[in-house]
């Protein structure tokens, strides 16, 4: 027990937590297994490894900010047709985040788009990305107020260190002039360093109409697909087909 105690010191001082807490199980499970030096090594590292990983993939995925969880296997690819399963296992490779290209994902609500892109986002937490997730309404209020709060900074502090950020429901909400300029100065600075999902309600034809400005429109627009990939949804509305009631269906 001396012994034990000592491992524990030194696996505290080390910072090898999961074998620090779980020291006397291991131990234990070696013995029962008959484990050689090496395999018992060799087991208490990758254990370690597994366990810093798992906390670092979650500490992504909490920083992310998603509104909740959404997975790329429920995508319902036989519902929305508009994306074939090649073209949806490209995208899951996560390359296009390395090139630093941009998707902008478009059409009528309830067609997946949000599912899509955050399905996108959350694989890509999993897979070792920063992530940073926002709704336009919201992005809109960060840039206003990151001079004078404490949490709009920190999410843009968090956002302009991302791998990929998801701007969600682009277009739904007619933006001011300022909001507009300070969007276009944030698309600018994350050229060539961040990908950005976009998902909208609007073509690219419409986006004078919300931003209100034509020559705005374009810059941005100009910048976003200078490298990027458009996903065009069409269709009925999944949530509508799908939809839900309490109410009782008898007579």
């Amino acid at each position: 027990m001396d012994k034990l105690k000592k491992i524990k010191t030194f696996t505290a001082t080390l910072g090898l937590k999961n074998t620090h807490e779980l020291l006397e199980k291991l131990v234990h499970s070696a013995e029962q297994e008959d484990l050689s030096y090496v395999a018992f090594l060799e087991k208490i590292l990758g254990d370690e490894i597994k366990y810093r990983q798992d906390k670092a993939k979650s500490k992504r995925i909490k920083e992310a900010g998603f509104p909740y969880p959404k997975y790329l296997k429920d995508f319902d690819l036989d519902f929305c047709q508009s994306i074939a399963p090649k073209q949806l296992n490209q995208l899951a490779e996560l390359t296009w985040i390395d090139g630093l290209y941009n998707l902008v994902i478009s059409g009528p609500p309830g067609l997946g788009k949000s599912h899509l892109a955050l399905g996108l986002a959350y694989h890509a937490c999993e897979q070792g990305y920063k992530v940073s997730y926002t709704s336009m309404q919201s992005l809109v209020k960060y840039l206003r107020t990151e001079e004078i709060d404490r949490r709009s900074r920190t999410k843009m502090n968090r956002i302009r260190k991302s791998n990929l950020l998801v701007i969600d429901e682009v277009g739904y909400l007619p933006i001011s002039s300022i909001e507009g300029n300070l969007f276009f100065q944030l698309i600018s600075e994350l050229q060539e360093q961040t990908s950005i999902i976009i998902t909208t309600n609007k073509g690219f034809e419409e986006w004078i109409e919300f931003l209100g400005d034509a020559a705005l429109a374009t810059a941005i627009l100009d910048r976003l697909s200078y490298r990027c990939d458009r996903i065009k949804m069409s269709g009925k509305s999944y949530r509508l087909e799908n939809r839900k009631s309490f109410l009782s269906k008898g007579e």
